[in-house]
């Protein structure tokens, strides 16, 4: 009877060990840093307060967890372990607003919380924000605008699409390379801002 038991107890245990399986790996969280701009304007070309609003996005470009493609054009799917730091029409709007202020481009530059009249609204859509798997790359593909917050005004309205080599397939390294794409996209957007704002009258 004791045999029994031990040996009962044996296969109850290893069947519990069978059905549990290894533990799930813990969830990561990415963040974009944002180098500052390479140089500063010696003064604002959008004078009063800039608003830098969420960007939009949609389908898998609004979750947080990172999206890829295990082939360009291939169907998207999520990892399910491995997130944005925030949603990435969240995390840019944030990373905008630092580098723009930075740049000095606007008076000031602000978010939509803080309730300040502004002179001008900045508004965009995250299109892609995905991995290549296969390829090893990243894709980040936005659209910027700039308008004038009262008289609905166009400054700017374009649209950045880049792709950056990853160092290999692995998730950490698409974050690298995503960081990168979202740094090249920044700068050319300030460029392109600081030469139309300049071209067109303001006032």
């Amino acid at each position: 009877m004791v045999m029994r038991n031990t040996v009962t107890a044996a296969l109850l245990l290893f069947v519990l060990t069978a059905c549990t399986g290894p533990a799930a790996p813990p969830d990561a969280f990415y963040r974009i840093e944002v180098a500052a701009p390479a140089q500063r304007l010696p003064k604002p070309v959008l004078p009063g307060v800039l608003e830098v609003n969420r960007l939009t996005s949609d389908g898998v470009a609004a979750e947080r967890a990172v999206a890829f493609a295990r082939t360009e054009g291939g169907a998207l799917a999520h990892y399910k372990y491995d997130f944005w730091s925030e949603p990435p029409g969240i995390l840019l709007q944030d990373r905008l607003e630092h580098y723009l202020s930075e740049s000095g481009l606007a008076g000031r530059v602000v978010t939509p919380e803080l309730r300040v009249l502004s002179d001008w609204v900045l508004r965009g859509k995250v299109r892609r924000f995905e991995q290549i798997a296969d390829r090893s790359e990243v894709v980040a593909d936005l659209e910027l605008a700039v308008v004038g917050a009262r008289d609905g005004r166009l400054v700017l309205l374009e649209t950045y699409a880049v792709r950056i080599p990853a160092a290999s397939d692995r998730v950490e390294d698409a974050a690298r390379a995503m960081e990168k794409a979202v740094n090249e996209i920044f700068a050319r957007f300030l460029a392109d801002l600081a030469r139309a704002s300049a071209s067109i009258p303001l006032r």
